[in-house]
């Protein structure tokens, strides 16, 4: 089944649309048009006695139909095979196809947006609050995946867990989203507690809806312990040992690891700069 009529039987007089009318009209280019017309899809009269290309008003709708199938991710070929030689089941079939392409690209896209926002929320953070002081604030709905450290008893440095990190970043980054950013490490409280400050997981975070059948599970609350921490403040061993001291004056209950999330962490030269930001999931 043909989805459109043979150019060559339809009425000559219906032919009266130059190239450039017929551009304007659609507005498209005559580039396309020639590329078009090559392909086979849109094939237009052409005059013998002079070598012009004249197309039919008729041919706006198959324009704005080719138009639809490549904006939706159609290729010429397959466009070409529809027209030529397939059937309403044959659209319906490669449409449905296509609309699950554009459902999972606006889901990649709603995650790299998400990361993003993550971001921005903890740059927002840094803004507003004094460094090295810990204070209590109310969390984004934020949802968390971790990949455990396989030494955690020399895992003291990032250093310590790269290959721990690199599984962390093909498992979070397998369809090409953002998902691992921002991302970060965790210590157990109870490490904490001992002052054995050594790494247990691999963590990154999202504003998306928790899922657990990708590894994405919710905090236990809304409600977190934060403190930030940037390369030019005091050791970061003073700052765990704040965060303790004030979740012990008052008296809170710790929920949660404590989250170390690197939002920048970059080397130059011999210098390092980077931006923390720490919480632990608390309970008033």
């Amino acid at each position: 089944m043909k989805l459109f009529g043979n150019n060559m039987r339809d009425s000559e007089e219906e032919y009266t649309l130059s190239v450039g009318q017929f551009a304007k009209l659609c507005g498209t280019t005559r580039d396309t048009l020639r590329h078009y017309y090559e392909s086979g899809i849109i094939v237009p009269k052409v005059n013998p006695e002079n070598g012009y290309h004249y197309y039919s008003s008729a041919q706006i709708s198959s324009f704005y139909f080719i138009t639809t199938m490549r904006q939706a991710g159609c290729s010429i070929n397959e466009i070409s095979d529809l027209i030529h030689n397939s059937s309403k089941d044959g659209i319906k079939k490669i449409a449905n196809a296509k609309i699950l392409d554009m459902q999972r690209e606006l889901f990649l896209i709603n995650k790299r947006i998400s990361a993003l926002h993550m971001g921005m929320w903890i740059l927002d953070t840094f803004d507003s609050h004094p460094q090295g002081t810990p204070f209590v604030q109310d969390l984004p709905s934020i949802s968390v995946i971790t990949t455990p450290v396989s030494n955690i008893n020399k895992a003291h440095h990032t250093v310590d867990i790269a290959k721990d990190i690199s599984v962390h970043l093909s498992k979070t980054s397998a369809d090409g989203s953002l998902s691992s950013f921002p991302s970060g490490v965790s210590i157990s409280y109870d490490d904490l507690l001992k002052k054995s400050y050594t790494y247990n997981n691999v963590v990154s975070f999202s504003l998306l809806p928790a899922d657990p059948s990708s590894g994405y599970m919710m905090l236990p609350t809304r409600r977190g312990l934060c403190c930030q921490h940037e390369s030019r403040s005091q050791g970061i061993e003073k700052t765990y040992n704040k965060m303790l001291a004030y979740i012990k004056k008052n008296r809170l209950k710790a929920c949660s690891d404590l989250y170390i999330i690197s939002l920048i962490n970059l080397y130059q030269k011999n210098e390092h700069t980077y931006f923390k930001y720490l919480f632990i999931c608390v309970e008033e």
